[in-house]
């Protein structure tokens, strides 16, 4: 036969001078993994959460993406989007900065409403990247919302490409009925 003590530990119980182990209680509170799974891209979880006061924009934003090798800018029309996500994981950013400087999420833009003015506005978050994120030249802080306006100039980390963010009435300094740069939902 076996020299094993049994499920039980023995037919008299645990030996003496040995204390059985309390039994782990089961722990019912909050582990994070259906908020993970809820903020997720194609299985990526996400390195920022969607802020309550997040809307749709009122203006047609657009975000111009000038490279040296380029004469035309890439143009990407961005007022259709809650946040866009800028990095070079390519799973899970909508715009793609496609540099080795720059991290796999490297910053996020919200339009946020804001009560005391009464407006949605564009504002941009360093996503707690290596290189940073620069706005018209200064690096961002990281994990904080800065709000963005007409021309502003984003780059990151290290890379020469420049993400302009403007809106339908910007080109050629035209002068548009500002209801014509209305979203369609306006």
């Amino acid at each position: 036969k076996g020299k094993g003590k049994g499920k039980d530990g023995g037919k008299d119980g645990p030996l003496d001078g040995e204390e059985q182990a309390p039994k782990e209680e089961p722990n019912f509170e909050a582990s994070g993994l259906l908020g993970l799974e809820d903020n997720s891209k194609n299985g990526v979880p996400l390195k920022f959460t969607m802020p309550p006061e997040c809307r749709l924009p009122p203006m047609k934003w657009r975000i111009y993406i000038f490279t040296k090798q380029e004469e035309k800018p890439k143009i990407v029309h961005v007022h259709r989007m809650l946040g866009i996500l800028f990095g070079k994981d390519r799973r899970v950013a909508d715009i793609p900065t496609d540099h080795p400087t720059c991290s796999k999420q490297q910053a996020v833009l919200h339009y946020r409403y804001m009560p005391e003015m009464g407006m949605v506005n564009p504002y941009i978050m360093d996503l707690e990247s290596t290189n940073g994120t620069f706005l018209n030249g200064k690096r961002l802080e990281p994990a904080r919302y800065y709000e963005m306006r007409e021309r502003d100039v984003l780059k990151f980390g290290m890379s020469s490409r420049e993400f302009v963010l403007l809106h339908a009435g910007s080109a050629n300094h035209m002068k548009i009925d500002p209801s014509k740069l209305l979203s369609d939902s306006e």
